[in-house]
């Protein structure tokens, strides 16, 4: 089996590659500098993957997320392609022996860890056939994610000067792409870029007062698969409640969730028990669901990139899907508040990460390699720090190659019974909520009555079927009445330290790139607001053109006015204009109530048809701000 179809088959199951799959991997397997830029679901992972189950040797994978390369180190793996990851948790040179001993096809790193002293004195015995820079956008500055680390990969091929590399993204400008290529010094190289084009796929933007009323209104009648993007962790929650009292089938997922949590939930979607996950910007990626048919999103994303990747989880098997970007005229001045009025100084950049190593107990010329867990509120609490500006500090000083930030929920709690056995048994007679917790703890765990033992609480929560707040009260209740000593913490963020403590030689370039990393960010967010207050030009041509890919050809499924024809718009005001007069008969409606009454049409058709009606004098405004007739 020597046919790159027959390994596609073989191990994912198609019969043929996506566009531009087939001529990539030819040229990868014909060991020659690669660029791939291939949108959101253009299958890039099997660019490298195939090829590195084809050749002698390993493939190296450097890639800036930690959560993407455990998936995919976990899927190749039950494919039964032997892959692994460089961690902070065993030492470095375990893991390379590992690798040069285990035979392992695919090894994923960061690129921290890649340009690590010992990783570069081991990598010639490692066998690397070739090396695949994932997320490659980040090596530029004028990127969207970018990472300084991606602009040191060139010199491991001054260590491996007969390796090829592959680079692949999935956005980038064309100024972006000519940093991938110069900064990695590719020779001779051939990009293969796929059209942004998304044919099946109709963009448009949703002008409402109510975007809850809007959002019940999209998908009241669907039973399709989709997804609800949401810009905290908190109203995920609240709007995952609304959809389920309106009886739309929910969940929300953010990465506050328990980990058990999380498989359970992404289970329920991938298998259309649950038809609408409500999520953060988080959720998708590295996600294989061909059938999403509806993406709402109900507040702006930071930048065109990130709305088009999670726009493009839409529609990957070719049926025709809708999203949606809800907008009120406030949510201008909410996405420059949100992502600009947070941006730190230098001063507060130097102050947050002095107080984090303070509060770590990291001392100077320590932190390498280690694992801290920390509750974000509590940190800024006991400094008195704005907790969205810290988070943003730790977020720029993680893109600066400092320290890996995983945002997670971890509850710990050590527990030490201060009665016997028989006094414990004797209370756990009334068969109450508590002594139902306590039975259960007691079940799952050895020598309970011996010394303090750290509790399995997920394990506690998913066998007994209750949740984490009732397994905590009734802890909390046993202590407060001296049954028991309770060492409980909650704790939201882990930081993988990669470079040891050094203040000023850490923060020196870093603090240097400061006023460009702000200029870039108020860069893009000001091109997604153009972005979506546009209603004349069609939504795919514009995104189209901020990649670099020009046409005169309209998508003519959009809502944009460029994508809409003339006798069809006339046509649709008239039915709607016509259906507000017959509901305005019987008395002064609000435009919420008109909104939810004529179902057919969208919020913004129905809206710009009042517009238009109160211009005419058609329609008049009551005292209490609601529509009547002017007759």
């Amino acid at each position: 089996m020597d046919s790159p179809k027959a390994y596609l088959k073989k191990y994912w199951g198609y019969d043929t590659f996506r566009s531009k799959q087939e001529a990539i991997i030819g040229r990868v397997l014909e060991n020659k500098d690669t660029v791939a830029l291939l949108p959101t679901g253009g299958g890039k992972s099997v660019c490298y993957q195939l090829p590195a189950i084809m050749s002698e040797g390993c493939t190296l994978v450097i890639s800036p997320l930690i959560a993407l390369m455990q998936d995919q180190v976990e899927q190749m793996n039950t494919k039964g392609i032997k892959s692994m990851m460089l961690t902070n948790t065993q030492a470095l040179g375990i893991q390379l022996d590992n690798c040069l001993y285990g035979n392992f096809k695919l090894l994923y790193c960061s690129p921290e860890k890649a340009l690590s002293t010992e990783f570069k004195l081991r990598i010639k015995d490692l066998k690397i056939n070739r090396i695949a820079v994932d997320e490659a956008h980040c090596i530029s500055e004028w990127g969207n994610d970018f990472r300084p680390a991606f602009k040191q990969i060139k010199n491991l091929r001054t260590l491996l000067p007969e390796i090829p590399v592959l680079a692949v993204t999935a956005t980038a400008t064309p100024k972006v792409l000519d940093d991938i290529i110069s900064s990695l010094e590719l020779e001779e190289t051939c990009l293969f870029q796929e059209s942004f084009v998304r044919s099946n796929i109709s963009i448009n933007t949703l002008f409402t007062e109510d975007k809850f009323g809007t959002l019940i209104k999209l998908l009241s009648k669907n039973n399709k698969s989709g997804i609800v993007y949401c810009g905290s962790r908190k109203m995920t929650e609240q709007v995952a409640k609304i959809l389920q009292h309106n009886q739309v089938s929910s969940a929300f997922f953010h990465g506050g969730r328990t980990a058990s949590e999380r498989k359970e939930l992404l289970y329920d979607w991938l298998t259309e028990k649950t038809k609408i996950m409500v999520a953060t910007n988080a959720f998708g990626m590295g996600v294989d669901k061909s059938e999403v048919a509806t993406i709402i999103h109900l507040n702006l994303p930071s930048s065109i990139e990130n709305y088009f990747q999670e726009v493009g989880r839409a529609g990957r098997n070719g049926a025709p899907a809708k999203t949606f970007l809800l907008l009120q005229q406030n949510d201008k001045n909410r996405i420059r508040d949100q992502f600009l009025g947070s941006l730190p100084d230098k001063e507060f950049i130097r102050l947050c990460y002095k107080n984090l190593c303070n509060y770590l107990n990291i001392a100077y010329g320590e932190g390498n390699e280690l694992i801290s867990n920390f509750s974000l509120s509590a940190f800024c609490k006991t400094y008195d720090l704005n907790p969205k500006k810290a988070l943003t500090t730790l977020s720029y000083i993680e893109q600066e190659g400092v320290f890996n930030l995983i945002q997670y929920n971890k509850q710990r709690a050590t527990v030490k019974f201060l009665l016997n056995q028989n006094q414990i048994l004797d209370l756990l007679k009334d068969q109450s909520e508590t002594s139902k917790v306590i039975q259960a703890i007691i079940r799952n765990h050895h020598d309970v009555y011996t010394s303090s033992f750290e509790l399995d609480l997920e394990r506690i929560v998913r066998a007994n079927q209750v949740s984490f707040k009732t397994v905590i009260q009734a802890l909390e209740q046993w202590h407060k009445e001296g049954n028991l000593i309770l060492d409980y913490a909650q704790t939201d963020i882990q930081i993988q330290w990669l470079v040891p403590r050094e203040d000023q030689y850490t923060f020196a370039p870093l603090l240097k790139r400061l006023e460009q990393h702000h200029q870039v960010k108020k860069e893009k967010i000001e091109a997604m607001i153009t972005f979506a207050f546009s209603t004349d030009r069609c939504k795919q041509k514009q995104i189209l053109s901020y990649f670099g890919e020009h046409t005169s050809n309209k998508c003519g499924q959009c809502n944009a006015l460029e994508c809409l024809p003339k006798k069809q718009v006339k046509a649709a005001q008239i039915q709607i204009k016509n259906r507000i007069v017959e509901e305005l008969q019987n008395g002064a409606m609000s435009l919420k109530e008109l909104d939810q009454s004529i179902a057919d049409y969208t919020t913004f058709e129905i809206g710009e048809t009042i517009r238009m009606q109160l211009n005419s004098k058609e329609l008049l405004l009551t005292d209490t701000n609601k529509l009547k007739l002017n007759i």
